[in-house]
């Protein structure tokens, strides 16, 4: 009956009046008219078995509502309860209840209610505001975040500077295994003095900032390096990683294959300028050296040496030789003419002139056509034997130092080499005819071993700065010309005849010659090298050098 005693005073009050006037509603009552049901008729609670049920059910309904329509439904049950509260009052007093007492009417709260929501829910409202405000929060969030954010910007900075300095130790690393891979006959501890030497000039600690030391494994077939080190960190100090460790690994396989290398090199007066002779000195011993430690056991690699203008040097010491021509046909002396008319006849003389083999300098020159392009081996005939002087021209001074056949011995080698003189014309066939006999068994002066394709690689490496200009005998329209075609054709047709025989051919062209006749004398268009300045010829020089050693990186 207690609910039928709070209807009666809430309609005694006017309560119902005021819940059913719109005015007095709050504006989202008045919005939506849903939400006024529940107050439509207070008066509705007196026949209502389910009164307090209901009254309950509107405490609990602002928490099934968004949180900008909890406050209003409150208040409404707030009055309801306060309007209870006073009837209850009444009904003991026997008269209306006093203004001050701690009940007032409807739609007000009493002060103790005020101080209670004052000390324990303005607290509350003030944290779900500021728990539910945006602003500002940047600076809170950026705060929290700064450690991790600065953690990550200097990972990225130390994490660069390690990728870039193991870059370079890696690439010191590489530089020092082909170092170390192309010596023979070393200690252990030479060997691991060499790698560390050619490692420190690649990769300079005092500007890198980080010391490596290498190690070296030394096999008869590879050579294994490695190198560790530790990075220093510039800002990741600032979480506890003060270092970070890098490394490197270098691994080089020696191939095993035996080599014969012949240098055919032009020595002719071109040579002079512009310190070309001192440059081709300088990159064929560097090749050499290169080349003569390639082999995995002593006599693998032997390399002999070609120097060549309009003829080649043989050697004195072959004066007694069979395949040499000492006699030469001097120019027309006289002519006589006896007759008349048709019966008319000329003759005429010629004389012969032998060559003096007491001042004979160990020059030679082409042989008669077709010859010429051959290493056939001479026989009775002076058509095919090489012709030892003829007409007091080049071949007659023969300034050139004598050729080279195959050998291991380094030091005369270079000594030779260094020893080249520069002077006189261009005949680029001979050159490459002497060079095909030194690298042929059998041949002529040739202490060549048998050819071997998959054990023994034979390889002639020809160097010209100029255009054919001289050719056999120094007779014929085109001779010192700038050029002569004539002379073209006998060295195309002699590249091809060496090439045939699988000796691989690299040529270089030095600021003048036939570019496309030397490219075509080229084993491969890779093997031809053309090069516009003579500074150029020392990286090209190693880069052949390189390919001969069979040295490649495996990882």
């Amino acid at each position: 009956m207690q609910v039928s005693i709070i209807a009666k005073r809430i309609a005694k009050n006017g309560i119902a009046s005021r819940l059913n006037s719109t005015a007095t509603l709050p504006l989202w009552l008045r919005r939506r008219p849903r939400h006024r049901r529940p107050f439509d008729s207070a008066l509705s609670l007196m026949d209502d078995p389910h009164a307090g049920n209901t009254i309950r059910n509107l405490l609990d309904r602002p928490a099934r509502l968004p949180k900008r329509k909890r406050r209003p439904v409150n208040h409404v049950v707030s009055c309801l309860l306060n309007n209870a509260a006073t009837t209850k009052q009444e009904a003991k007093s026997g008269g209306p209840a006093s203004p001050s007492s701690n009940v007032i009417q409807v739609g007000h709260m009493d002060r103790t209610a005020h101080r209670l929501a004052a000390t324990f829910g303005a607290p509350r409202r003030f944290l779900r505001r500021w728990a539910a405000d945006r602003r500002g929060n940047f600076a809170m969030i950026f705060a929290i975040a700064l450690i991790p954010i600065a953690a990550a910007a200097g990972a990225a900075v130390d994490i660069s500077r390690a990728y870039i300095v193991e870059t370079r130790l890696a690439a010191a690393l590489d530089a020092a295994a082909l170092a170390v891979g192309t010596a023979s006959g070393l200690s252990s501890a030479e060997i691991q003095t060499l790698a560390q030497a050619y490692f420190d000039a690649n990769y300079p600690a005092s500007k890198l900032g980080v010391p490596g030391t290498i190690t070296v494994a030394d096999t008869q077939t590879t050579v294994d390096l490695s190198v560790k080190a530790d990075l220093p960190t510039t800002i990741m100090g600032v979480v506890g990683i003060d270092s970070i460790k890098i490394g490197a690994t270098s691994q080089v396989m020696r191939h095993g294959k035996k080599l014969e290398v012949v240098l055919v090199l032009d020595n002719t007066g071109s040579m002079n300028t512009g310190g070309r002779m001192t440059v081709l000195k300088a990159a064929a011993k560097d090749l050499i050296t290169t080349v003569s430690t390639a082999g995995v056991s002593p006599g693998d690699v032997r390399i002999g040496i070609v120097p060549f203008t309009v003829d080649v040097n043989v050697g004195t010491a072959n004066v007694n030789q069979s395949w040499l021509k000492w006699t030469w046909d001097l120019p027309t002396e006289s002519c006589t003419t006896s007759g008349k008319g048709k019966n008319a006849k000329t003759t005429c003389t010629q004389d012969t002139r032998t060559v003096a083999k007491n001042t004979w300098k160990g020059c030679v020159i082409d042989r008669d056509q077709n010859y010429d392009v051959s290493i056939s081996t001479p026989t009775n005939s002076d058509a095919t034997k090489f012709p030892a002087n003829q007409n007091d021209i080049y071949n007659a001074q023969c300034s050139l130092r004598p050729m080279v056949p195959l050998s291991t011995d380094w030091n005369m080698l270079r000594s030779e080499i260094d020893a080249m003189v520069a002077g006189g014309a261009t005949n680029t066939t001979i050159g490459f005819v002497w060079g095909w006999q030194l690298l042929t068994n059998g041949a002529l002066m040739s202490n060549a071993a048998a050819p071997s394709p998959n054990e023994l690689d034979k390889v002639m490496v020809y160097m010209t700065d100029g255009e054919n200009t001289y050719y056999r005998e120094g007779i014929g329209s085109c001779n010192g010309s700038a050029h002569c075609p004539g002379v073209d054709v006998r060295t195309a047709a002699v590249c091809n005849a060496i090439k045939q025989t699988g000796i691989m051919v690299y040529t270089v062209r030095l600021i003048n010659g036939n570019a496309t006749l030397l490219r075509n004398c080229a084993s491969h268009p890779s093997m031809y090298y053309d090069v516009s300045n003579a500074s150029e010829l020392t990286d090209v020089f190693k880069s052949i050098a390189q390919a001969l050693s069979n040295l490649r990186l495996s990882k």
